[in-house]
């Protein structure tokens, strides 16, 4: 499949004891119970109290002056936040020239005045930071009480310009229909590709920080959003106040050559926690055994309510690397392995379909951006030969290869702003972020990182996958850093102990 760096930011899940309220509730009846009414009015007060903080928090907040017009706007119908639209230069070397209108969302700090600023950076490449307002109010709500989080659509994604492909069937395996598609995309598009790599949305970034009157900021970058950070801050080191990267890489490392040995390494972690679960060794006592059996298999045809959907030797290698990203998916592992084994490939089939897009190109790889990126990154090098030697053995080696190949064939249409790796030198302090057990970018993909950021500290989330954010002790620890501008006496211990999932065994 066509693997992209992501940070998933999930939706809320349905409240279970709303959605099954109808089924309990008793018949109705004449008078209301003496309990109520002190219910109802702890409740109406709870409800004021919300709305005048809610409303100081929105309200207090004034942008600084020369700023765009800023706006009062809602997401998800509970969060209210400033939003604006902020002109730049298509090409920062023609200021006078074309412009594109960047959306800027600013979640306002309770205190006021706030302290400073932190920008989010969005994965992807092609994640739109403001689609995930309401996971980034929720998952920064400590650092909130003290400084602004703003949030920035990169230039040519969501609400800045969007720059997307047709929503049409492209089968993502065949690499002439892929670059037939791409050259197609690129000449439906008045835009120079060249433009959109991530030294340009620094220096976008740049601008919304100088116009929105911010001095030196706080960065949070998650997996892309890593790179994007490193970028900012080797351009601009004045600007810079602290730096969080959660799930990246140092800018030297190219991920995807190594992709298989590593998707091979999180799998044995995941595989050895089963094994030492009494209840999961006793349930799946070889699923490594398992795997190598399917991927001998020739392709299935598996039929689901949806349609079907053919799972070849890659793609169920793919899904199982889809599935390690995180604990809380890697927990189905075992499960699916072994009911395919026995003729079952439901859950593979379901997950492939749904989550990987069946054979079809995902929606970041609709977008131009992505491919801008992609292709004319140093860390994001293609290379079949590179891929086959750090992988041998690997369970994803074929379709790691495989990716390879179509990715290179497919950037031969997309022009290229041939970029360097970032390198120096970063004064600021650092928080380095892992799982330690990302397929994507684990702790391996950062050594030497005393030497790029002698200031910094990394800290490794025992068990986590990629993407360490959404741990409660993860969230506390971002937060005292941001606040201290340095990470020298907090103490990271919960990190070693974050709560994993059960495996599934039934």
């Amino acid at each position: 499949m066509l693997r992209i760096r992501a940070l998933a930011m999930s939706g809320e899940p349905d409240n279970p004891l709303l959605g099954r309220w109808g089924e309990r509730r008793r018949r109705p009846r004449r008078t209301l119970p003496v309990w109520v009414w002190p219910l109802s009015a702890l409740a109406v007060i709870a409800a004021l109290v919300f709305a005048v903080w809610n409303a100081h928090r929105s309200h207090s907040w004034r942008p600084p002056s020369g700023a765009p017009h800023f706006s009062s706007c809602t997401f998800g119908g509970r969060l209210d936040a400033w939003c604006a639209r902020l002109g730049v230069a298509a090409d920062p070397r023609k200021p006078r020239g074309r412009t594109i209108s960047l959306r800027i969302a600013v979640l306002p700090a309770t205190k006021r005045p706030a302290a400073g600023a932190l920008f989010y950076l969005e994965g992807g490449p092609g994640g739109a930071a403001t689609a995930s307002a309401l996971r980034v109010n929720d998952l920064f709500a400590e650092v909130l009480r003290t400084r602004d989080v703003v949030l920035v659509d990169q230039r040519g994604t969501g609400g800045s310009g969007l720059l997307a492909c047709p929503n049409v069937y492209v089968r993502e395996k065949d690499a002439k229909a892929v670059t037939a598609y791409l050259r197609a995309c690129l000449a439906s598009h008045d835009a120079d590709p060249r433009l959109y790599t991530t030294s340009v949305v620094a220096h976008d970034l740049e601008t919304v920080r100088r116009t929105l009157g911010y001095g030196k900021i706080d960065l949070y970058g998650g997996s892309y959003g890593v790179t994007l950070a490193e970028a900012f801050v080797h351009r601009y080191p004045e600007s810079v106040r602290s730096l969080v990267l959660d799930s990246g890489s140092l800018p030297n490392v190219r991920i995807y050559d190594a992709s298989a040995r590593n998707a091979e390494r999180a799998l044995d972690l995941q595989l050895a926690r089963c094994a030492a679960s009494p209840a999961c060794k006793r349930a799946y006592p070889d699923p490594r055994r398992q795997l190598d059996a399917l991927l001998a298999r020739p392709p299935r045809v598996v039929s689901l309510p949806s349609g079907k959907v053919v799972m070849s030797a890659n793609d169920v290698a793919w899904t199982v690397d889809w599935l390690s990203e995180t604990a809380e998916s890697a927990d189905v592992i075992p499960f699916a392995l072994n009911a395919a084994a026995h003729g079952d490939f439901t859950t593979l089939a379901e997950t492939y379909g749904g989550q990987l897009g069946g054979s079809n190109l995902d929606s970041l790889s609709r977008l131009l951006p992505f491919w801008s990126i992609v292709c004319s990154e140093p860390w994001a090098s293609f290379d079949p030969g590179r891929t086959a030697r750090a992988g041998r053995g690997s369970y994803l080696l074929r379709a790691a290869v495989a990716r390879a190949r179509l990715f290179r064939s497919a950037c031969r249409v997309v022009p290229r702003n041939r970029a360097r790796p970032d390198v120096g030198v970063v004064r600021a302090p650092t928080l380095l972020l892992s799982g330690g057990a990302d397929p994507l970018d684990p702790p391996a993909n950062l050594r030497g990182w005393r030497h790029v950021f002698p200031n910094g500290r990394s800290i490794v989330v025992a068990g986590a996958g990629h993407g360490t954010i959404e741990y409660a002790c993860v969230q506390t620890l971002i937060a005292r850093f941001v606040a201290r501008a340095g990470a020298s006496g907090i103490d990271a211990s919960c990190a070693r102990h974050v709560p994993l999932p059960a495996f599934l065994t039934g």
